[in-house]
């Protein structure tokens, strides 16, 4: 327990930290266009972000709450708490940062009542983009009493697994009026959520703990990559994700613990910060070539380090409410 329990830590810090790279932009004024250094940096690791996020969310469901026999009710009690306050309280924060930094935003949004309710039922275009995952997530937990059931027989959990697989490749139009709260992106991401619950469920990371087991993982993704596989590329990757981690957590079981207590806050605050850096200190006051190494561990650091010190603030404060807004007990 106390191993699964350090590598699952570990795997946590290493998801964030992937999170934020992406999100690291530095302009390169040449082409108008992301420096290639960042995406170079990012672009390996696409196919695996966001479902790895989904399928830490997925596990950690399962270890905490259905593997516990958990109750419904307060599942939902719980999961409101922690889930919905911090997006009803940072789509008004996201709202209001675009209403000062409009001028200088990438996207500017229209500023009017109008798009501001918008922005807590439809996230493309608006200033709440970013809070898409919240959405999706609480649909997914809602699947909870669902959950429960499919994990009391294998046989079940093997045929969910492969509905989710199926229905993932149903396309659907992510620009509809019809996608409210993202609903029609939960299909995309049931399976690695379910894959989440599955792995733990029957202990697979017990198959991904040696070298040879690492080493095979890493060529498969490779080829999935190269080969553009999309699902079976996440899925392998991450499987090769966990499989790395088995090992770090052995060795260093640290690893990336300044910041991976508050892996949500910085889902949630990482990106106002980030843009900061990128369209504000970057390109208006110190763009320079010779900086780009210099500029890209400033971003990627205030998107880790900054929402981490508020959340350290805000854990401090007596008032419960104020706490929940952020993701807090």
């Amino acid at each position: 327990m106390k191993q699964r329990i350090e590598w699952l830590a570990v795997l946590r810090g290493l998801n964030i930290l992937l999170v934020v790279m992406v999100h690291v932009q530095l302009v390169d004024m040449s082409t108008g266009q992301n420096h290639a250094f960042c995406n170079a940096l990012s672009f390996p690791f696409h196919p695996i972000r966001m479902p790895l996020f989904i399928f830490i969310s997925g596990g950690l469901l399962y270890l905490s709450r259905i593997r516990k026999d958990i109750s419904t009710k307060a599942l939902y009690k719980d999961k409101f708490q922690r889930i919905m306050i911090p997006f009803v309280f940072f789509v008004v924060v996201y709202y209001l940062i675009k209403c000062v930094f409009n001028q200088f935003a990438k996207t500017p949004i229209e500023l009017s009542w109008t798009n501001f309710l918008e922005s807590f039922v439809y996230y493309r275009g608006h200033s709440s983009q970013s809070l898409w995952f919240l959405a999706v997530l609480m649909f997914l937990m809602l699947l909870y009493p669902l959950f429960r059931y499919l994990c009391d027989n294998k046989y079940r959990m093997i045929c969910f697994l492969l509905f989710c697989s199926g229905i993932f490749f149903i396309d659907t139009d992510l620009e509809s009026r019809w996608n409210v709260f993202y609903i029609l992106e939960v299909q995309h991401y049931l399976v690695y959520f379910f894959f989440g619950i599955f792995f733990f469920r029957f202990e697979l990371y017990k198959y991904l703990t040696s070298i040879p087991a690492l080493c095979i993982l890493i060529l498969l993704y490779a080829a999935c990559y190269y080969f553009s596989l999309g699902l079976l590329t996440s899925i392998i990757g991450i499987c090769m994700m966990c499989s790395l981690c088995l090992k770090i957590g052995t060795y260093l079981p640290n690893l990336f613990s300044s910041f991976r207590e508050y892996i949500f806050q910085i889902y949630l605050m990482s990106l106002p910060f980030q843009n900061f850096v990128e369209l504000i200190l970057w390109k208006h006051f110190f763009y320079n070539e010779q900086l780009l190494l210099l500029f890209y561990a400033i971003n990627l650091m205030s998107g880790l380090f900054i929402p981490v010190m508020i959340s350290k603030l805000v854990e401090r404060c007596p008032y419960k409410y104020l706490r929940l807004c952020f993701g807090l007990q």
